[in-house]
């Protein structure tokens, strides 16, 4: 079985009124598409499921955020391949969204396009195939219909 856990994460605006999505293009995928910031966990060292959502922001925007609530836990299977992704919503405490660097993404593998602020009345007007996964959409919908839950809600324990 091929299971990998993911992170995922929104980051709103002040206003509370925005999001911000990256566009990038996924090898799997004939052109680029809109995303959350995401990333695997478990691929960078011995950081918690905390640490891997702020430095996926990092990475992704070149912003600092601070986790504000958790959007949930989404399972995903198809065959023998299991995702689960631990949602986070966060807001910039420091830095301006912007793309990283070629040679950065590189090194992870990555080509994001674009970053992009979006109001809820714009997302809401977006198809489903405009993003790069169902998982994506799934989640952004979810937030716009007021799905968030207190962050104690996930809890990083010793084994």
């Amino acid at each position: 079985m091929d299971t990998k856990l993911k992170i995922g994460v929104i980051i709103k605006d002040e206003s509370g009124q925005k999001i911000l999505l990256i566009k990038e293009k996924l090898a799997k995928k004939d052109r680029p598409l809109w995303n959350i910031i995401k990333g695997t966990y478990g691929d960078n060292g011995d950081e918690s499921v905390f640490e891997a959502a702020t430095r996926e922001c990092l990475e992704e925007t070149s912003t600092n955020v601070e986790l504000i609530k958790t959007l949930g836990c989404y399972v995903s299977k198809n065959g023998e391949k299991t995702r689960i992704q631990f949602n986070f919503l966060a807001k910039i405490i420091s830095g301006e969204p912007k793309l990283p660097e070629h040679e950065d993404q590189a090194t992870r593998d990555e080509s994001i396009s674009d970053i992009k602020w979006f109001n809820k009345d714009e997302i809401s007007k977006m198809n489903p195939d405009e993003f790069v996964s169902n998982r994506a959409y799934e989640l952004i919908m979810s937030y716009l219909e007021g799905n968030e839950f207190p962050i104690e809600a996930y809890k990083q324990v010793e084994m």
